[in-house]
């Protein structure tokens, strides 16, 4: 199993459409499904361990995306959710004020490595020529979801 691969083609959630107009919005628009997903222990936790680690630091990887993440003992397994937020998008920061996609990821702390190995693939996934435009206009989550699967190589 290539636990990266594999978890982007099938992510645990996908959200299209996200009517917010703020990062905490955003971030809680994707926590709500995740945390109902199995390997979510703690719902609260969770949130409060993805707000606290978007206050020390940008998790802006593109102009348009950010990667919410937190290593934390409020999941079992590593979870990733992905949003797509409505046009023109959100500030997360200064230099990021029309983030689109939003890879949420929680990671138990001590899978550091397995982390590591899905954040390289998601930033490859999104340099695969035509991934990130494909994401951005997809119509359906169907299409949406074969995006991620073309570009997870799965």
């Amino acid at each position: 199993m290539d636990l990266p691969n594999d978890l982007i083609a099938q992510p645990d959630v996908v959200l299209l459409d996200v009517n917010v107009n703020t990062r905490a919005a955003a971030l809680r628009a994707v926590h709500t499904p995740l945390a109902l997903v199995p390997g979510v222990n703690d719902e609260a936790r969770f949130l409060r361990d993805l707000q606290e680690r978007a206050r020390v630091a940008s998790v802006c990887i593109a102009a348009e995306v950010a990667l919410p993440h937190a290593r934390t003992s409020a999941v079992d397994r590593i979870v990733l959710g992905i949003g797509r937020l409505e046009a023109p998008g959100v500030a997360f920061d200064a230099e990021h004020p029309q983030v689109r996609l939003v890879f949420m990821i929680g990671t138990p702390k001590q899978q550091v490595e397995g982390y590591l190995k899905l954040v390289s693939s998601i930033s490859r996934l999104l340099k695969t020529e035509g991934v990130r435009a494909g994401l951005l206009a997809a119509a359906t989550e169907a299409e949406f979801r074969a995006l991620l699967v073309r570009g997870a190589g799965a």
